[in-house]
């Protein structure tokens, strides 16, 4: 079991603008608009884990 608060890791590149576009309101986007969203997800993300580390929630 993990002990991470949000779950396994997901090996790099699992999440790609293919994997994206499978969810509602994203099918219709580009390539280039779909890796601009991932980039901030990930951003997002980081900014989060950074956070929940020093808080230690």
């Amino acid at each position: 079991m993990s002990n991470s608060v949000f779950g396994p890791k997901r090996k790099k590149g699992t999440c790609n603008s293919t994997w994206l576009k499978t969810f509602n309101g994203f099918e219709e986007y580009s390539e280039e608009e779909a890796e601009r969203i991932l980039e901030q997800l990930g951003e997002l993300a980081n900014i989060v884990c950074r956070h929940v580390q020093k808080t230690g929630i």
